[in-house]
């Protein structure tokens, strides 16, 4: 299930390690991403798919063939209780959008494939629902889908199902203590960008976003409060293209002083090449996603935070 506590700073490892613990206790902003996507299903049925065999998607298509962007309109979604749309792509108009306007694109009785990084569904939609990350709220910002709401625990939905082909994880251990060790010459770069504090890596990870072939790093960093507790001087997340450390690129900071930023994977939304950044905001006791898109050299936020972030 997905970390949201931070602890007192007590070192990044504790951090780390405690975050998680207490992530399993929340159960309700979303979930922990699986295993790695490249590992294969090992045969047992998923919470609340009881009965139906699960599909490995190692290589990310099995039982997902059909069209992608731009040859057809698609939604990317967040599971929470229901799916709640992060991004979507209209074919006709060529534009890439993001919030509740996406969920007037899905046709009524369409299906979603729902996936928790080694499994993934084919599931019936239905009505809008709140959000099980905003209940109470009373806004239906999500769609139904059969099995949500019974325990299940997937992190990302497409419409069409197809659209699981455009979708890159992060692998999870990016947060890992032992893969969020910075190096001195990685660590004095960082640290000129964010210019106060001694920094520490929440997550530190490699993804291809323009489809050159060669991975850009992602270094989530935090510079934690000399005297309150769960608060930072500094958070944010870095992008350095190609993996090169001189020219970073700021995706994302936080505004509170209260957050960590992961990023989660990159979706190919239009079939443009430059892809989507997916990212969840994390604090105390929640979390919340968006994704942001390369534009001009720099980059923007394609909507709000997701589940009232």
């Amino acid at each position: 299930m997905i970390a949201r506590a931070l602890l007192p700073v007590l070192g990044s490892l504790a951090l780390l390690a405690t975050a998680c613990d207490k992530g399993k206790e929340e159960g309700k902003d979303g979930k922990e991403a699986k295993a790695d996507p490249k590992a294969a299903a090992d045969g047992k049925e998923a919470a609340g798919d009881e009965g139906e065999a699960p599909l490995a998607v190692a290589s990310g298509d099995e039982g997902v063939d059909g069209p992608v962007p731009p040859d057809t309109s698609m939604v990317f979604f967040q599971v929470s209780g229901g799916l709640i749309p992060l991004a979507c792509f209209d074919k006709d108009k060529k534009t890439v959008a993001a919030g509740e306007a996406c969920l007037d694109m899905v046709p009524a009785d369409a299906e979603v494939r729902v996936s928790a990084g080694d499994q993934a569904f084919n599931k019936k939609m239905g009505e809008r629902v709140e959000p099980s990350c905003m209940d109470g709220s009373g806004k239906l910002v999500a769609i139904s889908a059969e099995g949500l709401q019974g325990g299940a625990e997937f992190d990302f939905g497409t419409w069409p199902p197809s659209g699981l082909r455009t979708v890159t994880l992060v692998p999870s251990d990016s947060t890992s203590p032992m893969n969020t060790q910075l190096d001195d010459d990685t660590k004095a770069k960082l640290q000129a960008k964010v210019g106060k504090g001694e920094i520490s890596a929440h997550q530190v990870a490699e993804v291809d976003v323009d489809g050159n072939g060669k991975k850009e790093d992602i270094y989530s960093v935090f510079v934690p409060h000399p005297s309150m507790a769960e608060q930072y001087t500094w958070s944010g997340i870095f992008m350095a293209r190609d993996g090169n450390l001189d020219d970073l690129l700021l995706l994302t900071k936080s505004e509170s002083r209260k957050d960590v930023f992961e990023m989660l994977g990159v979706v190919d939304m239009d079939g443009a090449g430059d892809k989507e950044l997916w990212i969840r905001m994390q604090w105390e006791d929640g979390s919340g996603q968006a994704v942001f898109q390369l534009e001009g050299g720099g980059v923007k936020e394609l909507g709000k935070w997701s589940c009232g972030a």
